[in-house]
């Protein structure tokens, strides 16, 4: 496949007028690359065809600069509302549709762009070998037996040769089961991340990629953890122990089984916490969820504890109206923010408002069952 580079626009480039037609093609490639439950065949014929449009013409390639330069903020658009709406676009009859499409673009537009949109995280995820959508979650199984699971709004790329088996995890969160490779000699086995690379030794692990450090938890065997600047802080985890790692040392370590499995809950589908800050639970809560999920800031040191299902967020919203003194507001289904309750909870059996330190553990379902 080709890498679609072109020149750097410059200043006066990024700056110009895009014809209608072109600004509207790049949204629609947008859209179709989103597609929900686009078999891997499809999806690879779509990036092609994507790809063939990109490197075209330089205005292609500068209208599709200035799209993912907004990427971030029409990610948001669930992709079959975004089929839906193309749909009616091209419709002649709903040329408005056309135009709110296209006032997106131009929104983008306002701000030069400064990188290529072949370096751009959102399109090396599109372009992997495997991914998931949000709220998705998919286990394949690799050429050398290793069960590979994705969590929500992940992206993988694979490469084995003769020699090494290795995984490169460009967004989201994996859970691993490394095959034996008998046949091949057992080649070692790599997940690479932006901030440093983790060998398998013959083991069952997870892995998610945050913004600025990578975290692992180690569920069965061992790990070494290698920082990409950093060889000489290289550590060796077996079952039960995990860490966060930037590019030049561990920020954090635990040896904890419950904390390793918690992190790995779900791959069964479930989101386990522990006195987690309201705020912070719903940002966990809202990956697996389309659109915003937020809440007031006088609620977000609020503690939440227990076992909620990833499946069914809006089930999770419902707990946390019954367990803390909260109200959930719905202005539309993409749009969810939680607020101080309307009323005086007692649910603590005191009989009085609860207060970050006193709010009750709640365990949504499955009491004090592990997950691995």
């Amino acid at each position: 496949m080709s890498t679609g580079r072109h020149p750097h626009p410059g200043a006066a480039a990024a700056s110009a007028a895009l014809p209608e037609s072109v600004t509207l093609a790049a949204t629609e490639w947008f859209v179709r690359l989103q597609a929900p439950d686009a078999d891997a065949d499809t999806h690879a014929s779509t990036q092609a065809a994507w790809q063939r449009w990109h490197d075209a013409d330089p205005q292609h390639a500068l209208a599709w600069q200035r799209l993912v330069e907004f990427g971030t903020h029409l990610r948001t658009i669930p992709p079959l509302v975004a089929h839906k709406t193309l749909v009616r676009a091209r419709a002649p009859q709903t040329n408005s549709g056309r135009r709110r499409l296209l006032g997106l673009i131009a929104v983008a537009g306002v701000t030069s762009a400064v990188w290529s949109a072949t370096d751009s995280n959102t399109v090396r995820a599109w372009r992997a070998d495997l991914r998931t959508g949000v709220g998705e979650r998919r286990t394949v199984q690799l050429a050398d037996g290793t069960v590979l699971t994705l969590n929500t709004d992940s992206a993988v790329d694979v490469h084995f040769s003769e020699d090494v088996r290795r995984l490169r995890l460009v967004r989201g969160e994996i859970a691993i089961t490394t095959g034996a490779d008998a046949d091949r000699g057992h080649r070692p086995f790599f997940v690479d991340t932006a901030q440093g690379s983790l060998q398998a030794l013959g083991t069952r692990f997870a892995v998610r990629q945050h913004d600025d450090s990578a975290a692992v938890a180690v569920l069965e065997g061992a790990v070494r953890v290698v920082p990409a600047n950093a060889a000489n802080a290289t550590v060796v985890l077996t079952a039960g122990q995990g860490a966060t790692f930037d590019a030049s040392a561990l920020r954090s370590r635990f040896d904890d089984a419950s904390l390793a499995n918690a992190a790995a809950a779900w791959t069964q589908g479930m989101l386990v916490v522990h006195a987690m800050p309201l705020g912070d639970f719903l940002a966990e809560l809202g990956r697996y969820r389309r659109g915003h999920l937020g809440c007031a800031p006088e609620v977000a040191a609020l503690r939440v504890s227990g076992i909620y299902p990833v499946d069914d967020t809006d089930r999770v919203l419902d707990m946390l109206s019954r367990a803390l003194p909260v109200d959930i507001q719905r202005f539309t289904r993409w749009f969810v923010r939680v607020q101080p309750g309307s009323r005086t909870s007692t649910r603590s059996g005191t009989g009085r408002e609860e207060s970050p330190d006193n709010v009750p553990t709640r365990r949504a379902i499955g009491g004090e069952r592990t997950h691995t």
